[in-house]
């Protein structure tokens, strides 16, 4: 025991003795390499910094030859000549300079550059020459390009937008300086690639501004300089790249060791170099100070590093960083350390058994601890990675449910209006596709639960017919972009009425028939559902097959997994995320069902899937009405679709049926002829003389457009896909039992009321109080009540609005959530805190659908929650449920609502949708355009306002102006503008001051746009009048 521990001691005292030598050694190597590193890194800076200022010199260097060639004292012919003679040689020789411009205060222009081909216009690039001496008459301008000789230019004809220099950001920014400017780096239109443009005002000698220089001086060149400078200057494991003082990536030498596909996109290649947890992030974040050297502790490993920044007078304010990798440095105190580290082992190791197992259990205890902290490592790393994941969901469905809510709303008051049959189907699909989307959004907000096995599906009675030929309506209309026949095949003898879940059964069938549309371009895609009789009568069989580009073997092995496409051409060719097809293997995992694929190169693809589905009914769906006594004569369709046609008449009861391939000179009788679109002008005029009733299939837009004399012969269009229900209605018609919904829209009986007075409400507490800032939102919402039957008082805010409940008599409080004087929080607060016994009940209205929103309404003691632009329906809902006692105050209105405008004008809704009008009006009456101007009045002071405010740094002020106009536009239906607007505000509140600038820029225009397009529908609509 003695012996031991004198042993252990001895070995404890020779560690100690050794390590401590060991160590002092080390740190004083280190030091000593430290500072040399240290010594090396500044010389390295040093000469960084002059070679990166002689790659910008041609900016100052052209400014100093256009003005000591006094071309402001010259005449406009002689400046533009000696201007052109300067600028070009530069252009020609210079890899840096992508063009020399020179602009004017009265809007002329001119501009030497080298241009890139265009294969789309033909165009076959090279030097080029651009004279915009007539600005008023001519703002394009003309474009001249070396002629035969030497000192001849030839005019070219070039498609060109008019141009004027003095609203570029260069221009502006150097018309109010003397000293030069630097812009932001964007993509040259020209050349596709980043640069920065260098402009510099020139004066006259009376101090009156002649003209801006403009130099546009490309980054790729920055790159490469920095590549040579590091290949002279540093070793080769060294790290060297640009930023410009913001942070944001400019130039990396591994841009131009890229392949040449991934240097296409310049900004998303150096983007990857700022996500968080790269080395240069890291050294851009620890260091601040220009000329400081420091070490910095990353991932993957330590660096000695240090910034320097070019002087804006001689290049553009750019910062360089150098970092050098500690391991490289302290190779010498690493291999001495080492050395001393095994001089020890042996030291050791001499000891005998004993000192070698204490060893050994110290090794052991050292890669235990090892392997917890990367354990923990790795734990953090994924937690980091989960939030990271939630945060962009959320923020991704905020984004996209925002544009969906105006899309679904617009598309419900499209229904209201007058249309014929095929319009209201085709806005059925809007609704349908709308809706079908929001789901599957919810589906990717989810997928992590699908991940932790935490999704739960519904088991609830479904028609497994609707959900089959719902699908295919929503896929139907991009199928018939490309041409292709989209076929609905279900087993007629299969029974209807399961057990499932609908929602997740429409997303696969949304999906696969998506991606079977997406990567076919002609022939069919065929939605069929078989029962699986070796499995039990509860099992389904659902095939999506395609004539597309079809699979490899090695490309099925990729399919279902997370994120991964088969090919990596396809998301370039095709887009996606390759999410689909790993949720839909987890779906079908999920309703304990499977998922495969079956595919030849050239020769399409058939994705199945298979599910239990319980019949709850054996029935087979049945037509409504006996269809047996029809005669019915199928024409003119594709095989495959007749095929189809054939077994979904017969089940429908039709006994009486002929099938031609084509239409015959004598067109065979019945009472009812379903043809295809027609293949030949002949083939229409005998149909026309067939005896019976004729129905039309075919695309929406072939539908949409027959001559007039064939619509008299059309009692029936049957829009793709072909369904048992389509086809069932259609005979229905022809025998009498059903009339055609031609020309009917949507009732809504709901809009057709008159309100009481204001004194018959309030006698009863039914008065309804609205709390809104925005005039334009207090009209629409206030005829939109009236419209319901319900009295309404409206006050401008939260603190008009409590002196309006002291009155009394109000049942319901709809309040805005951001006004003046007081928002819409602390008016239901203050209104919870003071109310006596009777609740009032409260609802929010607010144009953010976030459910941390909904939160906030909750906290603050409202019941409930309603997203602008307002859906009449669920507003109806709320009144209905908070609002009984005013449902006997309504009455009948004494003229029926106009429902929309007799002729279906055709413009783009997104830039005026008068649905929202139409529903608060009556119609789009005088009334109703009259308000539209009175409200599109303030807008352009509204633009300036945003302008000035951001000229001024304002941004609070800037956003109270964006989310007056986004409030305003939306409320009329100008919601083009309105969505800018609020894409506006919503820069300003992440304060993204580059996205925010150019939403300002493009208001004006969307604004313009709008005025044009209200003053022809207005003057249409007049006619009409």
């Amino acid at each position: 025991m003695k012996r031991t521990s004198v042993t252990l001691l001895a070995f404890l005292l020779i560690l100690a003795v050794g390590s401590g030598i060991s160590y002092w050694v080390y740190q004083k190597q280190y030091g000593e390499l430290v500072a040399e590193g240290r010594s090396q890194l500044d010389v390295a800076r040093e000469s960084f910094t002059r070679e990166l200022n002689r790659l910008f010199e041609p900016g100052p260097a052209v400014y100093e030859a256009v003005t000591d060639a006094r071309l402001s004292e010259r005449s406009e012919e002689e400046a533009r000549d000696l201007f052109f003679a300067i600028a070009t040689g530069p252009v020609r020789r210079t890899r840096q300079i992508n063009g020399i411009f020179l602009g004017f205060p009265d809007g002329r222009f001119l501009h030497v550059q080298d241009l890139v081909p265009s294969s789309k216009s033909g165009f076959a690039g090279g030097l080029t020459r651009r004279v915009i001496d007539d600005p008023d008459s001519r703002p394009e301008g003309r474009w001249l390009q070396p002629g035969d000789g030497p000192g001849l230019w030839a005019e070219k004809q070039i498609e060109a937008a008019p141009y004027d220099p003095r609203e570029r950001p260069w221009f502006k920014a150097a018309a109010v300086t003397k000293h030069p400017v630097w812009t932001k780096p964007y993509v040259f239109a020209s050349s596709g690639s980043l640069g920065v443009t260098y402009a510099h005002s020139i004066y006259r000698e009376d101090g009156t501004l002649w003209g801006v220089l403009g130099v546009d001086l490309s980054l790729a060149s920055l790159s490469l300089t920095l590549l040579d400078a590091a290949n002279t200057l540093t070793r080769f494991d060294d790290l060297v790249f640009a930023t410009d003082l913001a942070g944001r990536m400019l130039a990396h030498p591994d841009l131009v060791r890229a392949r040449p596909s991934e240097r296409e996109d310049v900004e998303a290649f150096l983007s990857r170099y700022r996500a968080e947890e790269s080395v240069e992030s890291i050294l851009i974040d620890s260091v601040k100070r220009s000329g400081a050297v420091r070490v910095v502790d990353t991932k993957e490993g330590a660096y000695l590093a240090t910034k320097s920044v070019l002087d804006p007078n001689l290049a553009m304010p750019i910062s360089i960083y150098l970092a050098q990798d500690m391991d490289t440095i302290l190779t010498e105190a690493d291999r001495t350390l080492l050395r001393n580290v095994a001089l020890l082992f042996i030291a050791i190791v001499a000891f005998g058994t004993v000192s070698f197992y204490v060893v050994k259990l110290g090794v052991e205890v050292a890669a235990r601890v090892k392997a917890e902290a990367d354990l923990v490592e790795a734990r953090d790393t994924a937690e980091a990675a989960t939030r990271a994941k939630s945060a962009f969901l959320a923020t991704m469905s905020h984004e996209i449910r925002t544009p969906m809510n105006g899309v679904m709303s617009m598309a419900e008051l499209l229904s209201v209006s007058k249309l014929d049959a095929e319009q209201s189907s085709m806005a059925r699909v809007i609704r349908q596709s709308a809706s079908a989307l929001l789901t599957i959004i919810d589906d990717i907000l989810d997928f992590s639960k699908i991940e932790a096995g935490k999704l739960d599906v519904e088991n609830v009675e479904l028609s497994l017919m609707d959900c089959v030929d719902g699908a295919a309506e929503i896929i139907a209309p991009r199928a018939e972009e490309k041409g292709l026949s989209l076929i609905v095949d279900i087993q007629t003898d299969l029974a209807d009425k399961r057990l499932g879940d609908p929602t997740r059964l429409r997303q696969i069938l949304l999906n696969l028939g998506g991606n079977a549309v997406k990567f076919t371009e002609r022939g069919e895609v065929r939605i069929r559902v078989r029962a699986l009789p070796t499995r039990g009568a509860d099992w389904l069989r659902f095939e999506i097959s395609d004539t597309g580009i079809g699979l490899t073997d090695e490309q099925r092995g990729l399919l279902f997994q997370p994120f991964v496409q088969a090919d990596q051409s396809t998301a370039r060719k095709f887009g996606g995320t390759g999410l689909g097809l790993s949720i839909c293997r987890r779906l079908c995992e999920l309703m304990d069902g499977r998922i495969g694929v079956e595919s030849r190169i050239g020769e399409g693809a058939t994705f199945w899937f298979e599910l239990p589905m319980k019949v709850m009914e054996s029935g087979v769906p049945k037509p409504e009405f006996d269809l047996s006594p029809a005669r019915v004569v199928v024409v003119g369709l594709d095989p495959s679709e007749a095929e189809v046609a054939a077994r979904y008449l017969q089940a429908g009861g039709v006994t009486d049926l002929a099938m031609r391939g084509e239409v015959g000179r004598d067109p065979a009788p019945g009472d009812l002829v379903i043809s295809g679109t027609f293949a030949a002008p002949e083939d229409a005029e005998r149909l026309c003389r067939a005896d019976g009733k004729l129905a039309l299939y075919g695309g929406r837009e072939q539908l949409a457009t027959l001559p007039s004399d064939i619509q008299k012969r059309v009692v029936f269009r049957i829009s793709m896909p072909l369904t048992r229900p389509k086809l069932w209605d259609a005979i229905a018609v022809s025998l009498g039992l059903k009339r055609s919904d031609e020309g009917d829209g949507e009732r809504r009986p709901d809009l057709a009321f008159a309100p009481p007075s204001a004194e018959e409400a309030r006698a009863v507490s039914a008065l309804v109080l609205v709390a809104e800032d925005n005039q334009t939102n207090q009209t629409v919402i206030r005829k939109m009540l009236s419209r319901m039957g319900y009295a309404v008082e409206v006050t401008p805010d939260g603190l008009a609005a409590l002196d309006a409940l002291a009155r009394g008599g109000h049942g319901l409080l709809l309040t805005d959530i951001n006004m003046p004087e007081m928002d819409g929080f602390e008016l239901a607060r203050t209104v919870r805190r003071e109310e006596a016994d009777t609740r009032l009940p409260i609802i929010a209205l607010t144009a953010d659908a976030m459910s941390e929103t909904e939160l906030e309404c909750n906290a603050a003691g409202m019941d409930g929650c309603l997203t602008k632009p307002i859906d009449s329906l669920a507003l109806g809902s709320v009144l209905a449920e908070y609002l009984p006692q005013a449902q006997n105050l309504r009455r009948p209105a004494n003229t029926a609502a106009e429902t929309g405008a007799n002729t279906a004008e055709k413009w783009d809704r997104e830039i005026f949708d008068p649905s929202s009008m139409e529903e608060a009006f009556g119609g789009l009456n005088d009334e109703a355009k009259e308000f539209v101007r009175s409200a599109r009045a303030v807008w352009g002071t509204r633009i300036e306002e945003i302008a000035h405010a951001l000229a001024n740094e304002d941004r609070k002020s800037a956003r109270s102006a964006a989310h007056s106009l986004k409030g305003a536009a939306l409320s009329v239906g100008a919601l083009r503008l309105g969505r800018i607007a609020g894409d506006l505000q919503s820069a300003l509140d992440q304060d993204d001051d580059a996205m925010a600038s150019i939403m300002v820029e493009i208001l004006q225009p969307t604004l313009v746009e709008f005025d044009e397009t209200t003053e022809k529908i207005f003057a249409v609509r007049g006619q009409e009048a």
